[in-house]
């Protein structure tokens, strides 16, 4: 076996950190002025790094996983080779243990070494993956859960910007999401598509029925997540029931998930996380379980700083089924402040590819240092 790029791990570390909102971010759950996530940070024999992140936008309890992990998972990755990340990922599974929501900091250790393995042999992750299918990938315009006025506004700008697909959160009141979206459809030209996020929100199928082809009437193509993500047999209804198509977010996770959407007829597209999924290899595996029914996908955002941003962009670029239909990589851009020298463009509502080896980024070790939110 050729020795040459051999690599094991010599430290993990496992960092909680706070990044700042630009502006609150508003949907049917709530306002968020911040995100409470982890940077993972695995150091290889020759003191090169890698960085991965662990998304829990929507969870909490950093500060614990963290510490838990580092205590509990980082002994057993310590001395492994960087190259058998399918040994890595089945010990890291041994170890997703307490809850779903310990796959969020599996992904955030397992990208990290994906960013250090493609930093060793000086390529980026796509070209590990099997190699780049396209130089950009389509982004949704995200149109967030104000007051009708406002959302109209959102819309405008995005369609300024470029973005040919707005995705406009709804959910909470019934006459004001239809107001919503007629006044944002009169705001904008005619071959701006539109989609619709209800999180769930939607107390029925019948309800979300009526709601959907209401907006139908305007422009809605896709409808996400309109029911709990338990209502398989709901979904599959409204799907057989309704213009629009159904795309799977909250109820995906890892590719199990995904096998029981499309065997129950309950979904056109999924919405992948990487971070729900484990990891990159996990996020593969679950566009492979829907592109093995001829499915397409999206790839969400929790939303990521720039790490885990970097991690789904090249999930993006390397998969042959994702989907035409605009995916939602652009939270990172929603940040104030954050952890890398280096940022990813959105031109025209195209995301333009990481340049360089590894995830793309440069880590800003001072920032770093000054987003701890352990000290």
């Amino acid at each position: 076996m050729d020795g040459r790029h051999v690599m094991k791990i010599r430290s993990v570390e496992l960092i909680p950190v706070t990044l700042p909102y630009l502006k609150p971010v508003s949907d049917a759950w709530g306002v968020y002025r911040e995100v409470h996530c982890g940077i993972v940070c695995v150091t290889g024999e020759s003191g090169l790094k890698g960085y991965g992140e662990i998304s829990l936008a929507w969870f909490g309890g950093v500060h614990n996983m963290c510490r838990d992990a580092q205590a509990e998972w980082v002994p057993r990755l310590i001395g492994m080779d960087t190259r058998e990340i399918t040994r890595m990922n089945a010990v890291l599974d041994q170890c997703c243990t307490f809850s779903r929501r310990s796959l969020l900091v599996k992904a955030g250790i397992e990208m990290a070494v994906w960013d250090l393995r493609g930093k060793e042999l000086g390529l980026p992750v796509y070209d590990l993956l099997g190699g780049k299918l396209r130089d950009r990938v389509p982004i949704t315009g995200g149109v967030g859960m104000l007051a009708p006025e406002e959302m109209a506004a959102q819309a405008v700008q995005a369609v300024k910007e470029g973005y040919e697909e707005l995705k406009i959160k709804v959910g909470l009141d019934e006459k004001k999401d239809l107001d919503t979206v007629s006044m944002i459809r009169n705001c904008i030209p005619d071959h701006i598509r539109l989609r619709v996020d209800a999180n769930m929100a939607w107390k029925d199928r019948k309800t979300a029925r009526r709601m959907l082809d209401a907006m139908y009437a305007y422009g809605v193509e896709i409808a996400e997540q309109p029911l709990d993500y338990h209502d398989l047999k709901g979904l599959a209804w409204l799907r057989d029931n309704t213009h629009c198509r159904i795309l799977i977010d909250e109820g995906i996770w890892d590719w199990r998930d995904a096998a029981g959407y499309i065997a129950a007829g309950a979904a056109d597209l999924l919405h992948v996380y990487i971070c729900e999924a484990g990891g990159i290899e996990g996020a593969r595996r679950v566009f492979n379980t829907a592109g093995a029914f001829s499915m397409d996908c999206t790839i969400g955002s929790m939303p990521e700083g720039i790490v885990g941003a970097c991690a789904a962009a090249h999930i993006a670029a390397a998969m042959p089924n994702l989907s035409a239909y605009p995916s939602d990589i652009r939270g990172f851009a929603v940040f104030g402040d954050d952890v890398a020298k280096t940022s990813m463009r959105i031109q025209n509502g195209y995301l333009e590819l990481p340049k360089g080896p590894g995830l793309g980024f440069e880590m800003d070790e001072e920032k770093l240092e000054a987003l701890r939110a352990d000290r």
